[in-house]
Parts: C-alpha cells; sequence; structure tokens
C-alpha cells in the first residue's frame, strides 16, 4: 500500500487535502494509507518508523527544516516524491534537485490535488521499464520501449504503442515529467505530441517521420532545435530528405 503523508499548518487545509485525496482514490477503488502533520517537527518525529511514499506540503521559509526533514525521509526512501504548493515569487532552492521527483502544485484545488495525487500515484507504480496509466476500472503497465508517442487532446492522453491505442486522463504535460524520470529518450515536438526517439526515422523542420512512416508535425523552431541537437550524436542517420 502507497504511504501518503500530508504536512500543513491549518486543521482545515489539512482535512480538506486528506478528504480530496482520499476521495480520488475512493473513485478508483484504491486503498492508500494517509498520516497527517501540523509541521516539519511532527513529520520528522515519525518517518523513522513510517517513512512516506508521497508528501504534500507547503513551501514555507522556515530555516530550511522541511528540506532537511525531507532528506532524512529521502535517505529512507530513495523513491519519496514531494509535491510542494508554493507562491508564484518563490524561487526554489538549488539543492531542491536532491528530492527529484519534486512536482510544484499551482494551489490546493480538489482539480489539482486530484491531478498531482494521481501522478505522483502513477509514478510510484512504474519502474525503470514500464509507464502506468489509469483506465476504469484498473492500471494498465505498458513497456516504455513499445511506446511510440503520447498525443494530447484537451485533459486526455492518447498512448500509441506498437500493437494498439489507448486513452486515459492525464495532461500531456504530467506525462512528460514522469517520462523524463525514465530510462529512455522522448522529444517533445508539438504540444500535442511526445515522441519516443527509438522511433524517429527522419525529420524535416516541420515533420517527423516515424519507423512506421507516420508524420507527426513540428508545431515550433524550438522543437525542431531541441530534437536536432539531440539526434544529430545519434548512431542512426536521422536526417534524411522526404518529400511532405
Amino acid at each position: 500500500m502507497i504511504n501518503f503523508a500530508f504536512c500543513y499548518e491549518q486543521d482545515e487545509v489539512l482535512e480538506f487535502v486528506r478528504d480530496e485525496i482520499l476521495n480520488c482514490f475512493r473513485y478508483r477503488e484504491i486503498q492508500i494509507a494517509v498520516m497527517c502533520y501540523h509541521n516539519a517537527y511532527e513529520l520528522q518525529r515519525c518517518i523513522c518508523r513510517n517513512c512516506p511514499d508521497i508528501v504534500f506540503y507547503d513551501r514555507k521559509e522556515d530555516g530550511g527544516l522541511m528540506h532537511s526533514v525531507l532528506m532524512q525521509a529521502k535517505q529512507q526512501n530513495k523513491e519519496l516524491i514531494s509535491i510542494v504548493t508554493q507562491n508564484k515569487d518563490y524561487t526554489p532552492p538549488p539543492e531542491d534537485y536532491l528530492l527529484e521527483p519534486i512536482y510544484i502544485m499551482p494551489d490546493k484545488s480538489r482539480r489539482h490535488l486530484w491531478a498531482y495525487a494521481s501522478l505522483a500515484y502513477e509514478t510510484t507504480l512504474d519502474d525503470g521499464d514500464s509507464f502506468s496509466y489509469y483506465v476504469r476500472p484498473d492500471y494498465i503497465h505498458t513497456p516504455v520501449k513499445e511506446i511510440r508517442y503520447f498525443a494530447s487532446e484537451g485533459r486526455r492522453t492518447h498512448i500509441v504503442s506498437s500493437d494498439y491505442r489507448d486513452t486515459f486522463y492525464q495532461k500531456l504535460d504530467m506525462v512528460e515529467k514522469r517520462i523524463r524520470l525514465k530510462n529512455c529518450q522522448f522529444m517533445r515536438i508539438h504540444k500535442s505530441y511526445l515522441v519516443n526517439a527509438r522511433y524517429i526515422d527522419g525529420y524535416s523542420r516541420d515533420y517527423v517521420l516515424l519507423t512506421t512512416g507516420e508524420r507527426l508535425r513540428i508545431s515550433k523552431y524550438e522543437y525542431y532545435k531541441t530534437l536536432n541537437k539531440q539526434l544529430q550524436g545519434s548512431k542512426r542517420r536521422h536526417v534524411i530528405p522526404f518529400s511532405i
């Protein structure tokens, strides 16, 4: 069972976050363990005997105590995922990279709580070789090497693999955050496309050609520059002329 920890000073905030995330997983008929804390001191006293897998908290000026406590938790649980709500004007400290994966949640609305709780849960389910997503009534685990690309349509994302196509509810930006943690190379070529580099057979300024013969549009020059830079050093020949 996945252990969630919520660390918020105010009782009403703590109860709201806890209840919303419990409702999210009740809807999916999934059991999770929850632990509630009011501050970093309470969290610190408990991590030795019950270290969380996922922790939600606010970014506050606390003299670095929360960061120190989370680093202790990270030493006990290398897979710890941190989800922090922070002020728009706050600049994260450089040492935050030691807590990766760490996700910045814009606010504690119901929509964001459900989205980031799902993101963290699915990241926890993943291993280095698979991608997990929810299609009622269960989670599906797809080998990353078999995924050709992801294509978004609003809040839904289509996953296109070697032998099937499926759809799940998660924004492509969230999918990209998760896929970057894996030992693979997926490239953003469009606001609606995230492509597995192993299936790229060629590209031009405007299109990517897949090994299957599919062509996907490159929407921005910045995407093309990144694509060109990362694929130039590949042993495979990616830059091949083809008519559009």
